[in-house]
């Protein structure tokens, strides 16, 4: 066995497949409670880590204003220029305390779990005499709930060792639509109003994406991973709501879920740019007007130095000069 083998089997797997037996015996031998069960606890100990994504969310979007300044500063695409930017933009978030990895967080953290997740899932309910000696092997000695296997995989109608896709009609269609469902309501609570256009076409972008994303694979995967999936969306938005506090907001006919905070730092920042451009606009207009001015007083000149010159008494007066 390799070392990476024996780290993940360690840190991942064993702590793991001995978690879900240990629910398993406890909640009545029910092998979707005990996956609900475990997903409330990862989503517990997780809490510190939504709670500094979200703080690291907000800081991200107060230094919009400022991000946008740098590149406006730096228009051009050549390597000198984007080596300026780069340079500024991570001097900015050094004195802001902001890691845009830190965004990612807890994404990064669920990615060892899926993983492992749908691996121990296949693993609890071995079919063959070499499945059960393997799966022994990652049972800790004092579990005597290793007497429950093979776990009875049967929740609501649906085998959570089997794939979705070979799920009982309706779930075989129900079970990916909730679950692209509550990842665009998780991902809708967690976006903010921005005045930025680009920022807000890259969130609607990802809005539709994730769901859509999501959805198709979870066709493909074990339904213990898909209700894991599901359930991990529903407390993500509880935590968002209470942790947060999130709530609904209606601006401009869309629907946001923010702070009465959010909505009008949102609001008096398009009051802001809305004001800004008007003083543009006035600068410009007053300077076109300035030009305009200035052009006519050069047409005027230059028409009567034309005049002055086709005048005989003039040229005579220049002659007995």
């Amino acid at each position: 066995m390799s070392f990476i083998s024996l780290i993940w089997n360690s840190i991942i797997m064993k702590p793991m497949i001995n978690s879900l037996s240990l629910l398993y015996d406890l909640l009545g031998d029910s092998f979707g409670l005990s996956i609900i069960s475990f997903t409330i606890l990862i989503r517990l100990i997780m809490i510190p880590l939504t709670i500094r994504q979200t703080k690291q969310m907000k800081k991200m979007q107060e230094l919009q204003p400022k991000l946008q300044a740098i590149q406006k500063k730096y228009p051009k695409k050549d390597v000198q220029n984007r080596q300026k930017m780069q340079q500024e933009t991570m001097a900015l978030y050094r004195e802001a305390g902001v890691n845009p990895i830190g965004c990612l967080g807890p994404l990064i953290i669920q990615m060892p779990i899926w993983i492992g997740l749908y691996r121990a899932i296949l693993k609890t309910s071995p079919s063959t005499p070499e499945g059960f000696v393997d799966l022994s092997k990652y049972f800790y000695s004092w579990n005597a709930s290793i007497s429950k296997i093979p776990f009875n995989s049967d929740f609501i109608g649906i085998d959570l060792v089997d794939f979705v896709q070979y799920a009982p009609t309706p779930w075989q269609f129900v079970l990916p639509i909730i679950v692209g469902a509550s990842m665009y309501l998780q991902q809708k609570f967690s976006m903010s109003p921005n005045t930025d256009p680009r920022q807000q076409q890259t969130q609607q972008m990802m809005l539709w994406m994730m769901p859509i994303m999501f959805a198709i694979f979870t066709w493909q995967f074990p339904a213990g991973l898909a209700v894991y999936i599901l359930f991990s969306n529903l407390i993500g938005i509880l935590i968002q709501y209470y942790i947060g506090g999130k709530q609904p907001i209606m601006l401009f006919g869309k629907l946001y879920f923010g702070t009465t905070n959010s909505r009008d730092e949102y609001l008096n920042k398009i009051a802001e740019n809305k004001k800004n451009n008007e003083q543009t606009n006035k600068q410009t207009i007053i300077k076109e007007d300035s030009n305009g001015t200035e052009d006519i007083q050069r047409k005027n000149s230059r028409r009567s130095n034309r005049r002055g010159s086709k005048n005989p008494r003039n040229r005579s007066r220049k002659s007995r000069n």
